[in-house]
């Protein structure tokens, strides 16, 4: 039985979610344009519900996704950084060094 979420991910089969159709086409065809693109909006209104959804469809089209959250590394140095991530990339494809 679906219910309203309040807090944390937004998972469609479990909570109440508005199709946002039309947003996710813009932001696929952004992608395949090459183009970077951010989402300002105020806490709970969905911004990871999108990326989410645009994920999954970049997915199904063959698209490789990776998900950052950028408050975790507020205070971390760019090498430490980037050392971090391509770890997690690594390990995440399984790709041998």
């Amino acid at each position: 039985m679906r219910e309203f979420n309040t807090s944390g991910p937004n998972i469609a089969h479990q909570h109440y979610t508005i199709e946002r159709t039309p947003l996710i086409e813009h932001g696929l065809k952004l992608v395949e344009k090459s183009r970077y693109f951010t989402i300002w909006a105020p806490r709970q209104t969905g911004k990871s519900t999108y990326f989410r959804q645009l994920a999954d469809k970049l997915t199904e089209q063959g698209y490789k996704v990776a998900h950052i959250n950028f408050e975790n590394y507020k205070d971390t140095p760019l090498n430490d950084f980037l050392y971090r991530f391509n770890g997690k990339i690594i390990i995440h494809e399984k790709i041998i060094a």
